[in-house]
């Protein structure tokens, strides 16, 4: 799979899909100004980038996120 889509929020949050320990891949939020991404506590930790990527584009397009071009 090619790398996954990102998504912004109206406070400007940014969220993408990464890979995990053992295989596992989970949506992650990083927000203005902090240096490092934290996990979706909403989304679980998937077995393939594709579930994990399928999560973040139902919730994004449930909450009407704008994809990053």
């Amino acid at each position: 799979m090619s790398e996954g889509k990102t998504y912004t929020d109206e406070r400007g949050w940014r969220y993408r899909v990464m890979g995990g320990i053992g295989g596992t891949f989970k949506a992650r939020y990083l927000k203005p100004g902090a240096s490092s991404w934290k996990g979706v506590a909403a989304l679980e930790w998937r077995g393939s980038v594709e579930q994990a990527q399928a999560d973040l584009d139902r919730m994004a397009g449930e909450k009407h996120w704008e994809a990053e071009p």
